[in-house]
């Protein structure tokens, strides 16, 4: 896979830190916003035909079909089909993300650090 010239630029960063705030905020914030983040997410996917950073960063067409998950996964070395990360990202990542907060704050009643 070719160098794209936004490969490490500064979307790609604020592209980063959106997702990495989104794997630990189980324990930052409270589910409720979590879950409010989802359909914010869903929303953006439907208005916008995909993620918007992932737009900014590789352009939209049919040359710049790919998401932040998949492309960097390649980069990598993994040999994964995009559709499959895709939809692992979009319908269970971010439910298993809501998982661990809502059991981490109301079955294990831990308070997130930011309530």
């Amino acid at each position: 896979m070719d160098k794209r010239p936004g490969d490490f630029g500064l979307v790609f960063w604020v592209h980063l830190a959106f997702i990495l705030f989104f794997f630990v905020s189980p324990f930052l914030v409270s589910w409720k916003i979590i879950l409010l983040i989802i359909l914010l997410f869903y929303l953006q996917l439907r208005v916008f035909g995909g993620c918007v950073l992932t737009q900014k960063q590789f352009g939209k067409g049919p040359g710049a079909n790919t998401s932040f998950y998949h492309y960097y996964l390649v980069k990598l070395g993994c040999n994964v089909e995009k559709r499959k990360v895709n939809r692992f990202v979009n319908l269970c990542l971010v439910w298993i993300i809501f998982g661990i907060a809502f059991v981490w704050q109301i079955m294990l009643d831990k308070t997130p650090a930011f309530h």
